[in-house]
């Protein structure tokens, strides 16, 4: 160590110089060598210069431009869970991200719903303009005025509007029997189809005989036939064809009866006796009316919530399938390349398929669906 009261000197590049107090004397270093001291300005002196060639070997300075590069600023996080209202200020990014992502869901179900419920919604919304799509024939067994009424008026509702079916007029010989003709209808050669004959070879000469022997087992309803097949398609025959048919009917029998006993009472006022005959048979001088034969009912019940709402059960179950394979495939996901995944996102779901339809299918077996009817 130096002895007390030495003074330090450091300089760039040189050893620890101990200078003494004394500077006229000489001084032992502390390795033992001994040097000369000497004086404070000449001290000075070689301090400048050796700070002027420290100077003369530096690198020469270069004019630098600081260019400030703007980073995007950090999204606060909150500090703690279940801390902060809704609105709070460092909510406000997670809160728009929260809302773009449900906008986006929103959207996309919407064009969804344009490009799906159309299908269904426009199927149904024309209603009575697809009545004159649907074929049906009138055919004249009768051969006599209540034929010939009933198969005129029928061609004429066609000529106004669209509340009609397509009516056709068939021959009677085109058919060898009644039977014939519901035959045709079964086999849905057409939708429906009237007939003035159901029993009787003619149906007016039966009203008239009728009427002129006071036959009171007259049955009315004999006289004109609606065949329809209701089991085709229930919301067909219970929407268009019936209703349509049928208010034909009523308004057309209405009009020939109105017309046929107004000439009958006429042509036997100045018949007391015949008066008097018609008056036992009140059917018959009612008047010719009609009867619905449905040749194959709508009797399945059963069948209408699987083929309408079970359709919709079916999306269900899909889209829980889709959802719950979506987690489960997590973990393969980093793991499988791009061709593996595809094959495995469509291919699973297929085979996947398999046991809710049958079990769908099943379901209905078992509450006695009638999968063989025809």
């Amino acid at each position: 160590m130096h002895s007390r009261g030495e003074a330090t000197e450091r300089g760039p590049g040189l050893h620890e110089i101990p200078i003494d107090e004394d500077q006229n004397e000489k001084t032992v270093h502390s390795s033992g060598v001994s040097v000369l001291s000497f004086s404070e300005d000449r001290n000075r002196k070689d301090k400048r210069e050796l700070n002027a060639q420290e100077a003369n070997v530096l690198p020469a300075l270069t004019r630098t431009k600081t260019i400030q590069i703007s980073r995007p600023r950090p999204r606060p996080k909150p500090s703690s869970a279940h801390s902060h209202q809704l609105f709070d200020p460092v909510m406000e990014c997670l809160l728009w991200d929260y809302m773009r992502e449900v906008l986006i869901i929103v959207m996309m179900l919407v064009v969804l719903m344009w490009a799906a419920l159309p299908l269904y919604w426009g199927s149904l919304a024309p209603g009575l303009s697809h009545a004159p799509n649907f074929k049906a024939w009138v055919v004249d067994f009768d051969g006599g005025p209540l034929g010939a009424f009933v198969t005129e008026s029928v061609i004429n509702s066609t000529k106004v509007g669209n509340r009609h079916l397509d009516w056709e007029v068939k021959p009677a010989s085109q058919f060898s029997s009644l039977q014939d003709l519901a035959n045709q209808v079964l086999e849905e050669k057409a939708w429906a189809a009237i007939t003035s004959k159901h029993i009787n070879p003619s149906a007016s000469s039966t009203l008239y005989v009728a009427r002129a022997y006071g036959d009171y087992t007259y049955d009315q309803t004999k006289a004109v036939t609606l065949y329809i097949e209701q089991a085709r398609n229930e919301n067909a025959a219970g929407q268009l064809i019936t209703p349509i048919a049928t208010e034909l009917l009523d308004k057309t029998l209405r009009e020939f009866n109105a017309r046929d006993i107004a000439a009958y009472i006429r042509a036997i006022r100045a018949h007391p006796d015949a008066v008097e005959t018609s008056l036992e048979s009140p059917s018959a001088l009612a008047g010719a009316w009609w009867k619905t034969v449905n040749l194959k009912p709508w009797n399945a019940a059963v069948a209408s919530p699987m083929t309408i709402i079970g359709q919709i059960y079916l999306m269900l179950f899909a889209f829980i399938l889709t959802v719950m394979s979506h987690q489960a495939r997590q973990r393969l996901e980093a793991q499988l390349t791009y061709r593996s995944l595809v094959a495995l996102r469509i291919g699973l779901p297929l085979v996947a398929y398999i046991p809710i339809s049958i079990s769908y299918a099943m379901l209905g077996l078992f509450f006695r669906a009638p999968f063989d009817a025809k």
